[in-house]
């Protein structure tokens, strides 16, 4: 059993206030210790281990300073006391060192030279912070997937602090402090931006990455003003197309023999227009990814695991290759090609398309061809299984890898006149 033991100092000297030494006793363990905790001799009761104060009717300011100065001693005493028993029952016996008495009184009487060490951090400038967030981007374990960042996301925090940086040179600065993160370098972001002209989704896109640099440095202290949480991410639904069934069996018959580069493009649009797959999850189509006629993988985004039925269009692809299918190309040189692909299919119908560019809304009008693209293929799946009827929207979601139908309904391309055509005929099969 743990025992302290309590003495006075027997130190002679001419100061009449003595110190109050402690034992510290537990088998093999025998440690002193100064307790920094001093009174008059005569009030020290040495047979009791105690201080002893008087049980006096205080008639002076000076009996009665002396009586609480002792009260406050001894109750010391006995905290202390108290801590360094429970301290010792929670600790680890093999972490008791030869100092451990000394060190917890120290702490006990002052604990301020024990207290972490805040370090406050420098004041930094928005460009500084926003570059040492990318150098630290790869190192970061994104919430959702427990992966790290990926070097796509890299790529849309530089695009955002080019940007940036252009709206600085164009009002004569080279950096913003923070706390001009406000409503009024929105507005003039936003100006900026909008008089190149940029797009209303392009814009959003990149608050949305500012708005990111902004949560960062305020969690890590660089950032005290939160006038930044008010700035606004504006999204519009565009009217993106989608290729029909009739227009991808279209682009499976034409004839790219001559050029071997497109016919490799056409392929891979059909695989990710018959899988549901982003461009980004073309690599993991892949003979070694299908199992009993399916194919499976874990999405590259989001970290999904999905399951596909691998499609008659898609069979005919592998084996045109011998199940070794050609290495993908970037995905900027891919939109170019599948552009001038659905051109020689003919894939040339005249469509309009409303979107705000410059804070305004306009109307372009284009041929189908001028805006496919990789993704054109996810969309197209989507769409068009959707409008078969015959499978039910969990299905479908459950094969592209949305998570909410809410997310799929804004993805799918079906006009008004579709959708009214879809419910026209279930009330005839209803009559």
């Amino acid at each position: 059993m743990a025992t302290i033991y309590l003495t006075l100092s027997a130190k002679s000297d001419t100061n009449p206030q003595k110190e109050i030494r402690m034992r510290f006793k537990h088998g093999k363990i025998d440690q002193q210790a100064r307790t920094n905790i001093f009174i008059p001799a005569e009030h020290w009761n040495g047979e009791a281990q105690k201080i002893t104060v008087p049980n006096i009717r205080l008639r002076t300011s000076e009996k009665k300073e002396l009586y609480n100065y002792l009260t406050a001693q001894s109750e010391k005493l006995n905290t202390l006391k108290a801590k360094v028993h429970t301290l010792f029952n929670e600790s680890d016996r093999s972490t008791i060192t030869p100092d451990w008495l000394k060190i917890l009184i120290d702490r006990f009487n002052f604990p301020e030279k024990y207290a972490p060490i805040i370090e406050t951090p420098e004041v930094i400038t928005l460009f500084q912070y926003i570059e040492i967030f990318i150098k630290d981007a790869p190192n970061r374990i994104v919430k959702n997937t427990g992966r790290s960042v990926s070097d796509d996301v890299v790529k849309q925090y530089r695009m955002t602090q080019r940007k940036l940086k252009e709206h600085a040179e164009s009002i004569g600065k080279t950096d913003f402090e923070f706390s001009e993160m406000n409503q009024s370098f929105y507005n003039a972001f936003i100006a900026f931006m909008q008089a190149v002209p940029y797009a209303q989704n392009y814009i959003g896109k990149h608050v949305r990455v500012l708005k990111t640099f902004l949560n960062a440095a305020t969690t890590q202290g660089y950032n005290t003003d939160l006038k930044y949480k008010d700035f606004r991410v504006h999204i519009e639904d565009i009217d993106n197309v989608y290729l029909n069934e009739t227009e991808l069996q279209q682009i499976k018959d034409t004839d790219l023999s001559q050029k071997p580069h497109l016919d490799r493009v056409r392929d891979w649009f059909l695989l990710l227009a018959w899988t549901a797959s982003r461009f980004s999850d073309l690599e993991k189509i892949t003979k070694a990814n299908i199992e009993d006629g399916y194919f499976n993988f874990r999405q590259k985004k989001t970290a999904t695991k999905v399951k596909i039925p691998v499609y008659s269009v898609v069979r005919e692809i592998f084996e045109k290759y011998g199940y070794i299918l050609p290495k993908p190309i970037s995905n900027q040189r891919f939109n170019e090609h599948i552009k001038e692909v659905c051109k020689i299919a003919g894939i040339n119908s005249n469509a309009t398309m409303d979107k705000t560019v410059g804070g305004k809304i306009v109307t372009e009008d284009f041929e189908k061809w001028e805006h496919v693209s990789s993704h054109t293929g996810r969309r197209s799946f989507c769409t068009n299984m959707f409008l078969r009827e015959v499978y039910t929207t969990q299905t479908i979601m459950a094969i592209s890898g949305h998570k909410t139908e809410k997310s799929f309904m804004k993805y799918i391309k079906v006009t008004q006149h579709q959708h009214a055509e879809i419910m026209k005929k279930g009330w005839e099969k209803s009559i």
